[in-house]
């Protein structure tokens, strides 16, 4: 009986000292039961260079330069008035419309027009990064 003992102890203490050390050097895990492996380099990627915004970068640089800054590209952009140098949502565009021509649209327009804003309005006040 005590030579099962002493066998035990001695099995316990080598596993206590061979998780020790393996735990030491710990693997990394992905969460799946295999691991990842790199085969190689991994391919580039082709990327279309002359790509609408691309292509257009830098088109009205040189209007300062040749016109002797009197123009501003702004200036250049056929659009309608309530577009020509805007920056925001769909909203925010819908009441600088309404602002700008809202008292010369349509009726049915407007009414459109005015519908959307209320939809969009609530929407953004309820849910988003706007709240």
């Amino acid at each position: 009986m005590s030579v099962l003992g002493v066998v035990l102890k001695a099995g316990s203490s080598f596993c206590r000292s061979a998780g020790f050390l393996l735990g030491a050097a710990r693997t990394v895990s992905t969460g799946t039961c295999c691991q990842i492996r790199m085969h190689g380099v991994p391919q580039l990627k082709t990327v279309d260079r002359w790509t609408e915004k691309r292509s257009m970068f830098g088109v009205y640089d040189n209007i300062g330069i040749l016109g002797d800054f009197k123009a501003h590209p702004k200036d250049l952009i056929v659009a309608p008035c309530w577009l020509k140098g805007f920056k925001g949502n769909e909203m925010l565009r819908l009441v600088r419309k309404k602002k700008m021509v809202g008292d010369r649209m349509m009726t049915l327009d407007k009414h459109n027009l005015e519908k959307r804003i209320r939809f969009l309005y609530r929407r953004f006040n309820r849910t988003g990064k706007r709240r």
